[in-house]
């Protein structure tokens, strides 16, 4: 079933014209492979991540990839609005975008705190999918409390010397930079000051990796430790001290789930489409009232989440927008994502339970691999409980 939103962006036959362009292009371009994924193509095996990367390159030469980049940056030097349609069109075909810490988290911050040295050094081997990267937030004791973190940054001469452990790192095992946060002073009253935001090559001296496995098998986060490892000044990004202040802006970036929409769209036609062909037949799912009650409010969801994505890109747009936008984008789609896997489970059945691996799962296992990856959209990021609390205070100016 062809994405068509009922709450669309403005911009008329231009859009149109692009969305038609896209799918031609996507329909003789994307290998059959990632139509039958729900994975995140950071978190597959090597040589699968590896074509992934190879059709983003692809994706690269027609100005797709990051095409609301400066083309100076490798960029297609088109608008937000396009960019959303673009990331729809790409997330509801199954696309496989790769390097989302870079393309999505990193790069906005470089585009506001970087130095043109940063920008000019990372940005274009971002788009060309040259450098990959991990994010590197959570420790052992710091997690969502995030300000918690110990690991330290000490200056000496035109290094930082970095020391601690980070875990739970975001594309971990593929990458080959990270951007990590460190304490370049002492914990006090205040525990988000004295944080300051690095980029640290991951072959750099002292630094040894080891893969976290997931509950689908794939070593989908890594954990790293830093000894003594030697960072230029030149790779600080923001003023000493001010990592804080670039971590939230990170996060915002992160939050604002503009493919969200289609991903939850995809996953909906294809369990209503596979409904339908069961009519008729013993197991007919149609002939429970509770399904086809389940199935409507779903619909529901989905399009109140696409006029929200839609939202945020206008804001974005325009450059006004609320702060609270994100988290509640982000908290949305973490509780959408869970419903629809599960609502998947149990309408598909035992044979909706099995593995993508297993010759009998039912649409390619979507559901099952599915529902496992939906438990990380609830944690990773920022968990539900942060969203609702940034919501009430950033949004509604209650008190904390």
């Amino acid at each position: 079933m062809p994405l068509s939103p009922i709450v669309r962006l403005g911009g008329g036959p231009q859009l149109d014209a692009l969305r038609n362009r896209l799918r031609e292009w996507l329909a003789d371009n994307l290998p059959d492979e990632f139509r039958h994924t729900a994975a995140n193509p950071d978190y597959l095996p090597r040589d699968s991540h590896e074509r992934a990367v190879r059709f983003c390159r692809a994706l690269h030469e027609q100005g797709w990839f990051v095409p609301h980049w400066p083309a100076q940056f490798g960029g297609g030097g088109l608008g937000v609005v396009e960019q959303v349609v673009i990331r729809e069109e790409l997330a509801y075909a199954g696309a496989p975008l790769v390097n989302t810490n870079g393309v999505n988290m990193l790069a906005p911050v470089l585009f506001r705190f970087g130095t043109p040295e940063q920008r000019t050094e990372h940005l274009p081997k971002i788009a060309r999918s040259e450098r990959m990267w991990a994010q590197g937030y959570s420790e052992p004791e710091a997690g969502s409390d995030l300000a918690a973190l110990r690991m330290t940054a000490r200056r000496d001469g035109d290094d930082y010397i970095l020391d601690g452990q980070k875990t739970w790192t975001s594309n971990g095992v593929l990458a080959d930079w990270i951007f990590v946060l460190a304490r370049t002073s002492p914990l006090g009253d205040k525990r988000q000051a004295g944080i300051s935001f690095f980029l640290v090559d991951l072959e750099s001296p002292g630094i040894t990796r080891r893969p976290i496995r997931s509950m689908t098998g794939y070593p989908t986060f890594a954990e790293e430790f830093f000894d003594g490892v030697r960072v230029p000044a030149g790779n600080l990004v923001g003023g000493e001290g001010e990592g804080w202040t670039v971590a939230k802006a990170l996060l915002v970036a992160e939050r604002s789930n503009v493919t969200r929409a289609a991903q939850a769209q995809r996953y909906l036609d294809e369990l209503v489409d596979w409904c339908h062909e069961q009519r008729g037949q013993i197991h007919d799912p149609l002939a429970d009232p509770a399904n086809r009650l389940a199935l409507a409010r779903a619909v529901e969801r989905v399009e109140v989440g696409r006029a929200l994505s839609y939202r945020v890109a206008e804001q974005q747009a325009a450059d006004e927008l609320d702060p609270a936008l994100p988290s509640l984008s982000k908290l949305y789609y973490s509780e959408l994502t869970a419903e629809l896997r599960q609502l998947g489970a149990k309408i598909l059945g035992p044979a909706g339970a099995l593995l993508p691996d297993d010759p009998d799962a039912l649409l390619n296992g979507h559901f099952s691999e599915g529902l496992l990856l939906s438990l990380l959209h609830t944690i990773g990021g920022g968990t539900s409980e942060i969203q609702r609390d940034l919501i009430s205070t950033a949004g509604l100016g209650l008190p904390r």
